[in-house]
């Protein structure tokens, strides 16, 4: 049993790192895109949310396999994207401020801790088994 709950995690866990890959590329292409006729905030404000509804479609119905209709699991969704959203900032910031030219390592400390403590809150809050 606990070998099957394993490789389950795996999975998701597989599934997950692709979706986030999906939703950043989305993000990205689509602020780039944007930015050539957009000021730069209304731009990334547009491709964050474009890229968060990329994330919650295949998280849902493909990482974690939660296929019934739930709007009490789209709050907890969009509750937990801007916690992590603030944790991000916060801490590309905080990094940021003993080390002010270490900008990648701020970038990839934040970026990589968001990303593990997001499959945490998807996994167990967000999508929680009824």
């Amino acid at each position: 049993m606990l070998a099957k709950t394993g490789m389950k995690i795996e999975k998701e866990i597989i599934r997950f790192l692709i979706v986030t890959s999906m939703a950043a590329i989305t993000d990205i292409g689509l602020y780039f895109l944007l930015k050539s006729f957009l000021p730069s905030d209304i731009s990334k404000g547009i491709s964050f949310l474009c890229g968060g509804i990329v994330a919650y479609i295949f998280n849902k119905n493909w990482t974690f396999s939660k296929h019934r209709k739930s709007n009490p699991e789209m709050g907890r969704y969009w509750i937990s994207g801007l916690v992590l959203l603030g944790y991000n900032v916060i801490t590309n910031r905080t990094i940021l401020n003993f080390w002010p030219h270490a900008v990648f390592l701020a970038l990839a400390i934040a970026s990589v801790s968001t990303a593990i403590l997001s499959f945490i809150f998807k996994k167990w809050w967000v999508f929680k088994s009824a």
